[in-house]
């Protein structure tokens, strides 16, 4: 990449057709840290093939994005992150965080230097910093988290300092005042509120996204904190996601509002560095990267247009605040059955809702209370039907678990697998037919119920390994590593493509998860599931396309 020049601009140029923007940078605090203007996020990754992945990242890459986010918890992100940086010969940053003992913390900073093959990061950072206070980790202590960025800051391993954050504006600006960041992430975005957004259950206070806007934001800028903005497209709820459909929308906007125009809006706000939207395919990595280029053509409608087209997308949606649930007649957690419904639909989020609060566990009676319920209590303060709209989203649920499209029972004996490797299955998607020559998306949600770690190829010594393997009609298809190592009690994704058999008609189709390599510890392979796939004829040619 041409070097950035201070007042951000580069010669990172893209044409079209008479168009020629440049992606514009963005110095962190007093470091000699530059940000493009758009970053990307990288949690959904875990969610789409390795290629498509990688494809992602490049284009983003190619575009002038210099930056991504990460963590060691998105299911090894971090080392396609890194094969991406190093396929495409670009200089960019992979921005990383830590959580734990300090013991852990240091590991997780010394590791992103690995991985990177680096002994200085530009930026790294603490994980959702008011969730490491709540769990009562060292943040602040003189051997805590802080201090010993800032050593490594010192010893010139270390750029700039960021934390990321859902905590009130109150909080956040207690992380502004302290002096000790160059830069926070934290959540903003145009509709107020996001896919995750939730009323805690506990005393917790949580984020309120127009607060951080009207008290956050000028405060960052006269104290020359920068700030980085996560969650801009509000997890895909103003605009829908090309990587991740929704299954089903329960409002809309008024007239369109596009990735574009949210990220573009949000980046006129000086206080801004830089936007941070979830990025999960190449269309998407155009749209999000573009909307951080100026120059000869660059439009962004105006915020008027915006605040008006989202009008009804407000009153069609419920923002989780929970002041409803002291009404609700019926005593339902109100905010928990939507909120686990959005999350349902919109399989753009890779956070699943804890097994306890899942829609049908809250709700598990077969009509929706609200229809027969003669005594409606319950008020929105911003204009939700709720009665209404909660029979909708009741509707919707059920319809995905006949699709089979919801998680599993985590508690149901049936989805656990016995063998030499114990696993349960917390959710699959696979197809049920395919055309001949097709390629199929596959996601399986596992958990490691075990003994013993499953070791990744990437970071086991010996060679000893745990592959998925796919078999059509009882002969070995497909074999699919895992992208990290997974300790007893975590869960992981193994996602992949499935290509169709070559044969036509109905196939079977048979799931394993085995051991690899030549450690004492390989064993027969362990059952996961059957399914049936129905192939439809094609020509010999569809099955060479490229």
């Amino acid at each position: 990449m041409a070097s950035v020049q201070e007042g951000g601009s580069n010669t990172n140029y893209f044409h079209d057709g008479i168009k020629s923007t440049v992606m514009k940078y963005n110095r962190v605090a007093r470091t000699d840290v530059y940000l493009s203007a758009v970053g990307f996020g990288t949690c959904q990754l875990r969610l789409v093939p390795v290629r498509q992945a990688l494809e992602t990242l490049k284009r983003g890459f190619h575009l002038g994005v210099n930056w991504v986010h990460t963590a060691p918890d998105y299911d090894g992100t971090q080392n396609l992150v890194a094969r991406a940086i190093r396929e495409s010969g670009k200089d960019v940053m992979m921005v990383s965080q830590g959580y734990g003992d300090m013991a852990h913390f240091e590991y997780l900073f010394e590791n992103t230097c690995r991985i990177l093959g680096k002994n200085r990061l530009e930026m790294f950072g603490i994980a959702c910093i008011d969730d490491r206070e709540y769990l009562q980790e060292d943040v602040w202590g003189p051997t805590g988290m802080v201090a010993y960025l800032e050593n490594k800051k010192k010893e010139g391993r270390l750029g700039g300092i960021f934390c990321s954050t859902h905590g009130t504006a109150g909080y956040i600006s207690h992380l502004i005042a302290s002096g000790r960041f160059d830069a926070v992430m934290m959540a903003y975005n145009l509709l107020g509120f996001h896919l995750l957004s939730y009323c805690p259950t506990d005393h917790k206070k949580v984020e309120d996204i127009p607060e951080n806007k009207r008290v956050v934001f000028p405060l960052a800028l006269k104290q020359g904190v920068s700030l980085l903005i996560m969650k801009p497209l509000a997890g895909g709820l103003v605009s829908n996601s090309t990587a991740f459909p929704p299954y089903h929308t329960f409002s809309n906007p008024s007239g369109p509002v596009s990735a574009m125009d949210q990220l573009r809006t949000i980046l006129k706000n000086p206080a801004v560095c830089s936007v941070v939207p979830g990025t999960a395919s190449v269309m998407e990595a155009e749209e999000n990267a573009l909307a951080g280029h100026e120059g000869e053509g660059v439009e962004t409608k105006s915020d008027s247009r915006i605040r008006d087209a989202l009008k009804t997308l407000q009153k069609g949606l419920c923002r989780r605040c929970g002041t409803c649930e002291k009404l609700c007649s019926q005593d339902l957690p109100v905010s928990w059955l939507f909120r686990d419904a959005y999350i349902s639909n919109y399989p753009s989020e890779t956070f699943e809702t804890i097994d306890d609060l899942q829609y049908f566990r809250i709700h598990p009676w077969l009509a929706a209370v609200c229809k027969s319920c003669n005594d409606r209590t319950c008020r929105c303060p911003h204009g939700v039907d709720i009665p209404n709209a909660l029979s909708h989203v009741h509707d919707k649920m059920l319809m995905l678990r006949t699709e089979k499209r919801l998680s599993l029972d985590a508690k149901d004996p049936g989805n656990l697998r016995q063998g030499p490797l114990s696993v349960r299955i917390l959710r699959k998607e696979i197809p049920r037919s395919i055309h001949a020559g097709e390629r199929k998306v596959c996601r399986i949600f596992l958990m490691n119920t075990g003994e013993h770690v499953w070791p990744s190829p990437s970071e086991n010594q010996d060679g000893t390994h745990v592959v998925l393997s796919v078999s059509v009609d009882g002969k070995l298809s497909k074999k699919v590593p895992l992208r990290r190592s997974v300790p007893p009690g975590d869960r992981t994704y193994v996602v992949f493509n499935l290509k169709s058999p070559f044969r036509g008609g109905m196939r079977r189709l048979q799931f394993y998860l085995k051991n690899e390599g030549r450690s004492s510890l390989v064993h027969a392979p362990t059952l996961l599931f059957d399914s049936d796939l129905e192939v439809s004829r094609g020509s010999v040619a569809s099955f060479f396309r490229p």
